[in-house]
């Protein structure tokens, strides 16, 4: 009499059982990985749930920053809808913002792909332009704005003695001075942008750049056909970021410019200062916040969606 044994693999119960002790494994990992969040969840709430329900609450309220709120429903919200400032600043925000987004990518894929094609002095560059992102905004802002004044200002100088004229006064212009402010925020920003395009530059695998060299592809050809649609999530997040940063650049434009001339410069977190801490009226103020935050989050919403759609047909 024979008797046959059957592999570990395909005895009867074995999977059953493997599966089942795979099951309460992961069930483990899972209230392991839930427990280790709860800090954060913790941290995310209190920093930023609590003064989201506070800024929400001062809205709905008339409050002149001490004492007992007043409730007053959506007065505020109807009040600033119907305000031309707050047109005036929305559209001086969005100006800003991407006015500075497309200076940034533009001026930082050039730079980045310059960079990459191992052009000569490329580490020391590497340095050089990242330089100003690390500079504090209110220094820019003095620097620049020193630089700005007419005949003495350095900038004024380089012009002067290119026979540009040196009495240029373009923070003294409404024309001009958001223009300034964009100028100085793609001078700052640029650094920062360079280095993320360049590690996405330099992650094209090899292969593709063979590949075209090999089809006699110009480098032109293939940094348009190949690099660019292959770094596009990257430049599209870039470019995103870059609108939300200059967007709130507060710190830059009062430095250099207190929102004016008049309003000229008077972005939304600028508005909201003023009516805040100089008029004393943080119901309106708190309700500029919130529909520029509703803003930024329209735009941050078709900013990923149209990253992803780039990513998908890259």
């Amino acid at each position: 009499m024979t008797t046959s044994t059957l592999p570990n693999d395909l005895r009867p119960g074995e999977d059953a059982r493997s599966s089942h002790q795979a099951r309460r494994h992961a069930r483990r990992t899972s209230r392991s990985v839930n427990l280790a969040l709860v800090p954060a969840a913790v941290m995310l709430l209190a920093f930023f749930g609590a003064p989201l329900v506070q800024l929400a609450r001062t809205s709905l309220s008339t409050w002149i920053g001490i004492g007992d709120m007043t409730f007053t429903g959506l007065d505020n919200y109807r009040e600033v809808l119907a305000s031309e400032d707050f047109y005036h600043s929305l559209l001086a925000s969005v100006t800003l913002g991407v006015g500075t987004a497309v200076g940034i990518t533009v001026i930082a894929v050039v730079l980045a792909a310059l960079v990459s094609s191992s052009m000569r002095g490329s580490n020391v560059y590497r340095v050089l332009w990242f330089l100003p992102a690390i500079a504090p905004p209110a220094a820019v802002a003095v620097f620049w704005g020193l630089s700005f004044q007419p005949r003495t200002g350095l900038l004024n100088s380089i012009l002067g003695g290119l026979g540009l004229g040196d009495s240029h006064a373009w923070l003294a212009s409404p024309r001009q001075a958001l223009y300034a402010v964009m100028a100085v925020a793609i001078w700052q920003g640029v650094g920062f942008a360079f280095l993320i395009l360049l590690g996405a530059v330099e992650e094209v695998p090899v292969s593709v750049y063979e590949a075209a060299a090999l089809d006699g592809a110009s480098s032109t050809r293939v940094f348009f056909a190949m690099t660019l649609p292959m770094i596009r999530p990257v430049l599209s997040m870039v470019a995103l970021l870059e609108v939300i940063w200059a967007f709130n650049a507060f710190t830059l434009v009062w430095a250099l410019t207190t929102g004016g001339p008049g309003d000229s410069t008077a972005i939304l977190p600028v508005l909201v200062y003023k009516e805040a801490f100089q008029f004393g009226n943080f119901g309106p103020a708190a309700a500029i916040s919130v529909l520029g935050g509703a803003v930024l989050l329209v735009l941050g919403v078709l900013g990923q969606r149209l990253g992803g759609q780039k990513a998908v047909d890259a």
